[in-house]
């Protein structure tokens, strides 16, 4: 068994549980990372300060921790796929890279999206397509120097990130507007399929992965084992406010032509427009033992709470995105 794990990036929302788990199993675990957040690490977890630009850093850091198994949170270029590969390859018994359900394409081939599916072309999303791009890199190394497993998380929010229908940034305003009473931008009917995940969930199937050997040399969607969809998502949310959402449908088009900057790049075009649904049942065969250690609801208390507890939803809110396009929609309609 691998006792040695080194995870680039983090503490953050998946690799926060993913060192908690590794270290329930007594992994000895290291963190390369900037180190704003180290302070929120386990005191056993070793630390090593460092930029992901840094070759030399990050090169130092994997000598002197010699690390069997790699996890790479924030790999996102092609240029940083290569740098990591030279320094790792033949050097490890694992390399997890954290890729995105997102490297599918949208819309998805098929609902549930599984791993061995048709993927479509990425037009709207460069996150996307670069991190498609450092699969294919990782992939062409061969599975011999480079034993590799994949991880494409579905949506997983946790308490520094939820998102909107429109934007990532400003889930903690979402929340602010349910609790107020706020009316709630829902694109379209509401019954577009959504794949929602808790954050800590994904982050122990992660954790799970490694060192086991179904999954060197596979690829795993990772999230939670049901789906919901944007009714459902705001529901789960407003319930753990104990508030009842007061929902404004907007029909999705008059989203996205709204004349307003942010129209052009808010989340609808790359991802929340689609359906989204994944099957994640190759990692309930290989790992069938799996136990999800929170419901959604549980999590999203959690969550809440968490937020609640830094004084967050209860900041003074902000206008964003959202606020223009409802008040447009109810002045002129």
């Amino acid at each position: 068994m691998a006792n040695r794990v080194l995870i680039i990036g983090g503490p953050g929302t998946l690799s926060s549980s993913t060192i908690n788990l590794l270290l329930e199993k007594k992994y000895e675990v290291a963190v390369f990372s900037r180190p704003t957040r180290f302070h929120e690490l386990p005191s056993e977890v070793h630390t090593y300060p460092g930029d992901r630009s840094q070759l030399s850093a990050l090169s130092e850091t994997f000598e002197s921790f010699k690390p069997d198994v790699v996890i790479d949170f924030i790999c996102y270029k092609p240029s940083e796929a290569n740098t990591i590969k030279k320094i790792v390859q033949g050097k490890v018994r694992q390399f997890v890279f954290i890729s995105t359900v997102d490297v599918y394409g949208y819309p998805l081939s098929q609902l549930p999206m599984s791993e061995s599916a048709n993927w479509h072309p990425i037009t709207q999303s460069q996150y996307a397509a670069e991190k498609r791009l450092c699969e294919k890199i990782f992939h062409e190394t061969g599975p011999v120097d480079f034993p590799l497993t994949i991880v494409r998380p579905a949506y997983s929010f946790g308490p520094r990130f939820i998102i909107s229908f429109t934007s990532r940034d400003y889930g903690v305003q979402l929340l602010k507007r349910l609790k107020d009473g706020k009316p709630i931008l829902v694109p379209g009917d509401g019954k577009t399929l959504m794949h929602v995940s808790s954050a800590y969930n994904t982050g122990e199937m992660i954790a799970t992965l490694v060192d086991a050997p179904k999954a060197i040399n596979n690829q795993y969607t990772c999230g939670h084992p049901t789906f919901t969809n944007h009714n459902g998502y705001i529901e789960l949310l407003a319930t753990s406010l104990d508030v009842k959402p007061n929902i404004i449908y907007i029909p999705t088009e008059a989203i996205v032509s709204f004349p307003d900057p942010e129209a052009k790049t808010c989340l609808l075009h790359a991802l929340t427009r689609f359906n989204v649904a994944f099957s994640i049942d190759r990692f309930l065969m290989d790992f069938p033992e799996f136990e999800w250690r929170y419901s959604l609801s549980d999590w999203a208390k959690h969550v809440v709470g968490w937020n609640k507890k830094q004084g967050l939803i209860d900041s003074p809110s902000i206008e964003f995105f959202d606020d223009r396009v409802i008040t447009s929609w109810q002045k002129y309609t």
